[in-house]
């Protein structure tokens, strides 16, 4: 069997009119290429003023519109004998607090898709929670620290209670020595 082949026909020249004094000419390609990138840069920016977010897709998270001070000025409290100890209760509370973020906002997607609202970035972004919602999370929130740090508040209640101990042993041979 013979293949057919197409006729590949080449692109006539588009002839410009010329003006009294100036030529035109074909642009360039690095010419057409700035004009492209004009152009899309004037959209970026037209719907990046449309738009009350800074948010873009592809990002965790939107920036700031105030920068934080990262680093805390001053020494490091320490409160165990242990500095590592303390470091390493700064890190589980950092992730606590963590948590305690993620757990809102799935709180957050779970009331959205409850009212059957599609859950976007800027609704969950501009979602209010009433206040039986507040008070609920309020109390999960209490309830969670209380878990994360029943071994200090023990550890604590442990040491108090032998303080107690002790002034009421020396109360009672005072007492007992008169």
């Amino acid at each position: 069997m013979a293949r057919k082949t197409k006729k590949i026909s080449k692109k006539k020249p588009v002839k410009r009119k010329a003006t009294k004094n100036k030529v035109l000419r074909k642009p360039t390609k690095k010419k057409v290429a700035k004009k492209v990138i004009k152009k899309i840069s004037r959209k970026s920016k037209t719907k990046a003023q449309k738009s009350n977010s800074s948010w873009i897709p592809g990002h965790p998270h939107p920036e700031p519109k105030v920068k934080r001070i990262r680093t805390a000025k001053g020494r490091r409290p320490y409160f165990f004998d242990d500095p590592n100890i303390d470091k390493l209760l700064a890190m589980i509370m950092a992730l606590t607090g963590e948590v305690s973020v993620l757990r809102e906002r799935l709180d957050t997607h779970e009331r959205l898709a409850q009212k059957k609202k599609w859950a976007s970035h800027q609704s969950i972004e501009d979602y209010e929670p009433d206040d039986i919602t507040e008070a609920f999370r309020a109390q999960w929130r209490s309830e969670f620290i209380a878990r994360v740090l029943r071994i200090v508040q023990v550890e604590l209640d442990q040491i108090t209670r032998e303080k107690q101990d002790k002034e009421y042993d020396e109360i009672v041979k005072e007492v007992s020595k008169e």
